[in-house]
């Protein structure tokens, strides 16, 4: 009973931290900045295989951790490892665990490799890491790829492999140096153990109902469809294990109409049984970790209104403005200050500014920076003009000078 209340006690945590991910922008390490409509979540959390190229990296770069989180590039890498040197042919396999890549309208995946020219990767994508889709290569100045032509709409994946390869064989930090790998084309998945949900071989859920109800608030929030997808170890029968991951998927989709209100027509459910595994079933642990509920929660794209995106001149430099849904990020020039919020009505949005620098300092924290404050901005009719409004950390938004136009 501890092991699975401790259990629970870090979905939960885990939960949380992905409920508080917006929007934002990142630097690509080569003066612009990639929208990524899910934050942090966005990038790729584990290493699956390595294998360094010929010649090798050169001590203290060949660590393939360094390409994994968000991206970290602050321009030191000739005295500092801030990213993967993969070596000539190096080859990269990272996994998301809280997010899935699919496509979306535009580029789905980007590459962040660093250094004074984008040096060409060739990149792969996988569902369960064994069979490979091949989606195309960067280089010549292009880091982000569009998996459209390779894939279908609600085809999700998980893993990514990346291979360079410059034929080239000198120089100091051969072949590509990744700092992140980002799924732009991005949802959030919750991982569950079943032990938490359900007792031993049976498929009705337990009283602790705690953690699907916080999922099936992010469900309603976020507003399309979810898949939940059952899963089992290899104990019993593969026909035994498809049954009971069918029946534990649809109990969850009957609590999430039922108990949480949410559209039947948005809820789909997948039945893997001993599939996929994610550990080895030859252990106790493995089998632990077999036995799971994944949900998948893709966002509502449909909505209108994509004038607030763009361009702006502004009295503090060109301010560029992303739309995901109702997500709203975006940076300005002058000095890599962002802007993260959500569009509250049809000419309005609500949200942060976050800086470097300011004449207040916030006592806590947005984006490991304690210079932000509120912020709100607000369109003409015809979305030509704006008008902003900003105040230091917890403040009213009541300040101005700060008025822009589209160009």
């Amino acid at each position: 009973m501890k092991k699975i209340t401790l259990l629970l006690i870090v979905i939960l945590v885990g939960i949380s931290n992905i409920f508080g991910q917006i929007g934002r922008t990142y630097s690509d390490g080569h003066g612009g900045r990639i929208f990524f409509p899910f934050g942090d979540i966005s990038f790729a959390d584990e290493v699956v295989e390595f294998t360094k190229g010929q010649p090798a990296p050169i001590k203290g770069y060949g660590d393939p951790n360094l390409s994994l989180k968000v991206p970290d590039y602050s321009g030191n890498y000739e005295t500092i490892a801030e990213a993967t040197s993969l070596g000539f042919g190096g080859v990269l396999i990272v996994k998301f665990t809280d997010n899935i890549l699919y496509d979306i309208n535009g580029p789905d995946l980007f590459i962040f490799e660093i250094g004074p020219a984008i040096e060409p990767v060739d990149v792969y994508i996988s569902k369960d890491g064994i069979k490979w889709i091949s989606v195309g290569r960067t280089g010549g100045g292009i880091s982000q790829i569009d998996i459209s032509k390779y894939v279908k709409k609600t085809d999700v994946f998980r893993y990514v492999k990346i291979i360079d390869i410059k034929a080239k064989k000198d120089g100091r930090w051969p072949g590509a140096d990744i700092d992140a790998i980002g799924a732009i084309g991005s949802s959030i998945n919750f991982q569950l153990n079943s032990a938490v949900l359900f007792k031993s071989g049976e498929s009705t859920l337990g009283e602790d109902k705690s953690a699907l109800y916080k999922i099936g608030e992010k469900v309603k929030e976020i507003g399309g469809l979810t898949i939940i997808e059952g899963y089992t170890d290899n104990i019993g029968s593969s026909e035994s294990n498809l049954l009971l991951s069918e029946k534990r998927a649809q109990s969850i989709k009957i609590f999430f109409s039922d108990s949480c209100q949410i559209d039947t027509t948005l809820l789909k459910t997948n039945a893997y049984g001993e599939t996929n595994p994610i550990a080895d079933n030859n252990t106790e642990n493995g089998r632990e970790k077999n036995r799971r509920v994944e949900i998948i929660v893709f966002p509502q794209t449909n909505q209108s209104n994509d004038n607030v995106v763009g361009k702006w001149s502004t009295t503090r430099g060109n301010l560029y403005i992303y739309k995901y849904g109702k997500i709203i990020a975006g940076w300005y020039e002058s000095d890599g200050g962002e802007i993260l919020g959500k569009l509250i009505d049809e000419h309005t949005i609500e949200g942060k500014w976050i800086e470097n620098g300011a004449r207040e300092t916030c006592s806590e924290n947005t984006y490991d920076r304690n210079h932000w404050g509120s912020l709100i901005i607000k369109f003409n009719e015809d979305f030509s003009k704006i008008t902003m409004k900003w105040g230091y950390c917890t403040k009213e938004p009541t300040n101005g000078n700060w008025d822009g136009t589209r160009k």
